[in-house]
């Protein structure tokens, strides 16, 4: 049985390693640091678990401290083949359904003293498979479901990690998911209903960049691909802007592992790109949380191929626009905030202006986890004042 271990970032973060049945392991991080600052609120006692996007981990300790001092339990997770998951051999990055994620996030929700109920984790549903895929499509269905059952099976039985904390089904949990963790977390969600009190994500990849019409075009090769060559690396597309603005090593001021970050993104294969694609399919077609969302984006992407100085105060990643609009699918509760110069990741943008994202994400996040604000307005009712029973 793995037990907490002091973590990369100091002695201010503990690390859990997480063995899933499938063998790969995830990793767990929780903040240890001192007591809160700040005046309780809402958001005292919640969990919040934290996950990152593609060719990323957890590094922003800042992140960290901010909820730990609003007085919530911080955690956050590097998946399979992710930073601090990452083992000789292993493919970085790489999976073939945003699905299998499930057992991460089975195996942390224990771990944090929750727990998830296994019949709620059955995959939503696909696109009707073409009919000379609808073998592949079936096989592949029914290896997911093996391997989720088997995931639950493994984490009924196994103990409780050390140290894990008494759930008594009371604790809100928040949901942070950013870029493909956001597109991870928000289908999730979808999956298991109530499970989450609030979805905050910041710039999630809920859409290709080249819209809706551009994936449907991209799709079939990609998927054509995936069946036969799903491991070769694609053509690389990243030209290290986003590395410029972020990295302390060039324009940003941020350090964290290049081997787990590197500057021009992990190779990027059909098998992965495919996952996404499927993952961003469900939620065009809707995926009718009831759960509150807010989404944080930048105002303004800058996707051009050549270096320019927008791209320190733009998206460089995603077509913010285009996110934006796919973000009313998700929901019928969504809120969305632009928030101007914001990059990629807005936790990472300068100061000021991730001063904003925090304000604005702590606001949001107390209002939607306050019970009692919201048991009050629901009995100022229409009917309330017009006097109807």
């Amino acid at each position: 049985m793995s037990t907490w271990q002091q973590d990369v970032l100091g002695p201010t973060f503990e690390q859990l390693t997480l063995d899933l049945p499938a063998g790969s392991p995830a990793t767990l991080v929780r903040y240890v640091g001192p007591a809160p600052l700040w005046e309780p609120s809402a958001l005292t006692g919640a969990d919040v678990l934290y996950v990152h996007g593609w060719s990323d981990y957890f590094f922003q300790h800042e992140l960290a401290e901010f909820w730990h001092r609003a007085g919530a339990n911080f955690y956050a997770l590097d998946l399979h083949h992710y930073g601090r998951s990452l083992r000789p051999g292993l493919a970085p990055g790489q999976v073939s359904s945003l699905t299998e994620y499930d057992a991460d996030i089975a195996a942390a929700l224990l771990a944090m003293g929750r727990s998830v109920v296994p019949e709620a984790a059955v995959p939503f549903p696909s696109p009707e498979p073409a009919p000379d895929e609808k073998s592949f499509e079936l096989d592949f269905l029914e290896e997911t479901r093996h391997r989720l059952s088997a995931a639950f099976d493994a984490l009924a039985g196994r103990e409780r990690v050390e140290k894990a904390p008494e759930f008594t089904g009371q604790r809100p949990l928040v949901l942070l998911g950013h870029s493909t963790g956001g597109l991870t977390l928000s289908l999730w969600a979808a999956r298991h209903p109530g499970a989450a009190s609030a979805l905050v994500l910041n710039s999630p990849w809920l859409e290709f960049q080249a819209s809706e019409v551009g994936r449907a075009m991209v799709a079939p090769l990609i998927q054509a691909r995936t069946r036969f060559r799903p491991m070769v690396p694609l053509p690389p597309i990243d030209p290290g802007f986003y590395t410029r603005a972020v990295s302390k090593k060039y324009d940003g001021e941020w350090e964290y592992e290049s081997a787990w970050r590197p500057d021009r993104g992990f190779p990027v294969t059909a098998s992965f790109l495919n996952a996404v694609f499927q993952g961003q399919a469900q939620v065009a077609r809707g995926l009718g949380l009831t759960v509150p969302v807010l989404v944080m984006l930048s105002d303004k992407s800058y996707l051009q191929p050549k270096w320019s100085s927008s791209a320190l105060s733009s998206d460089v990643v995603l077509n913010v626009d285009v996110v934006a609009k796919r973000a009313l699918d998700l929901g019928s509760s969504v809120t969305l905030h632009r928030i101007q110069g914001a990059f990629h990741d807005v936790f990472l943008s300068p100061t000021e202006i991730r001063d904003q994202a925090y304000s604005g994400m702590g606001r949001w996040v107390e209002a939607a986890l306050n019970a009692a604000t919201s048991q009050r307005w629901e009995r100022r009712s229409v009917s309330s004042f017009l006097g109807i029973s």
